[in-house]
């Protein structure tokens, strides 16, 4: 049984870092931006579909490999940086880029990154912008083209 002077101790270690880590949300670390909602009145004209059987379909595995090789490509809060401001912003949102996910095995996922370029409006055509993952089914990069 903790006698109060060791639980006051406990608790006096415990707040900073509680305060610590909190901050971190502040410096940018750690920060999730949450999407944006419509305005109730354009929400109430959604008509959900009743089938999803026509739907692109990615097992739990399959998006889970998405997300490491996503996460790891363009890492939340990055921005491309380079000469035409136009285009590293355009590289810098993921509307830019097709995704392909290509699963040789249980075990394996390949997922290719490739910019589109003509949605931002640019009619430019950059080589070496996307990149190509071998991601495994723990959730390891194992190499990246």
């Amino acid at each position: 049984m903790m006698g109060w002077c060791t639980m006051s101790r406990v608790f006096l270690v415990m707040i900073p870092c509680t305060v610590l880590m909190a901050g971190c949300g502040f410096l940018g670390i750690y920060r999730h931006q949450k999407a944006e909602w419509a305005p109730p009145e354009e929400s109430a004209r959604v008509d959900f579909p009743n089938s999803f059987e026509q739907g692109t379909h990615l097992s739990g595995p399959r998006m889970a490999a998405v997300k490491i090789a996503m996460d790891d490509f363009m890492p939340p809060g990055t921005r491309v940086k380079g000469d035409n401001e136009q285009l590293a912003q355009c590289l810098s949102r993921w509307d830019t880029y097709d995704v392909s996910v290509l699963q040789p095995s249980e075990e394996l996922f390949f997922i290719r990154f490739f910019p589109v370029t003509s949605r931002c409006g640019l009619d430019v055509m950059v080589l070496d912008a996307g990149a190509v993952y071998a991601v495994d089914s723990k959730g390891r990069i194992l190499a990246v083209q």
